[in-house]
């Protein structure tokens, strides 16, 4: 999940940085990992073929869906810009339900350049800035290109989760334990010195 503002070099970084994270860390094994990225994967000329006419054509939803899909890597920067676009929070939404429905499946994970939050491994700075942009963060407010699709993204949220309210909570929880992470990773580093 990611934001089309992003650097494509911040990117790419990001996504070697989760390869190697759940890899054998090792570049090889960044080559041998598969993502699906929308960017690629939708024809830019015929999104409305694309994404189909209800949420369960898109294609985001046949890729998390597709038995395939391990987890998600949200990628951030110190904007958490993502955080604000509405069909990256429909990834947010389908990835909360397929953590409770499947056993297999690895979640969500919050991507850096610097490294995997989850995992402890991101600029304290970074994992800062994004604790602090999390605190003013309503998915309400999340924007899309399309009203069409913000619509049908909200209401999905609604049906499913009950409010906007109930998703912010997941979301800030999902963040919360991945910066403590971070913070049990700084304070591990600093008592070995």
């Amino acid at each position: 999940s990611h934001f089309w503002g992003t650097q494509f070099r911040v990117f790419c970084e990001t996504i070697r940085k989760h390869a190697l994270a759940t890899g054998d860390s090792t570049e090889r094994s960044c080559k041998e990992s598969a993502y699906w990225i929308c960017t690629f994967s939708n024809n830019q000329y015929r999104m409305l073929q694309e994404l189909g006419k209800t949420h369960v054509e898109s294609s985001f939803y046949l890729a998390l869906r597709s038995g395939t899909c391990k987890g998600t890597c949200m990628i951030l920067d110190e904007l958490a810009l993502p955080l604000t676009r509405s069909w990256c929070l429909f990834e947010l939404l389908q990835t909360i339900q397929l953590e409770a429905q499947q056993q297999d499946f690895h979640g969500l994970l919050f991507c850096t350049s610097t490294g995997v939050l989850n995992f402890g491994a991101a600029v304290v700075e970074l994992a800062m800035n994004i604790g602090k942009k999390l605190t003013t963060l309503s998915v309400e407010n999340a924007s899309a290109t399309s009203q069409a699709d913000k619509d049908m993204i909200n209401a999905l949220v609604i049906k499913e989760m009950g409010s906007f309210k109930a998703i912010d909570r997941e979301l800030k929880q999902h963040v919360r334990g991945a910066l403590q992470k971070c913070q049990a990773q700084v304070n591990g580093s600093f008592a070995d010195l």
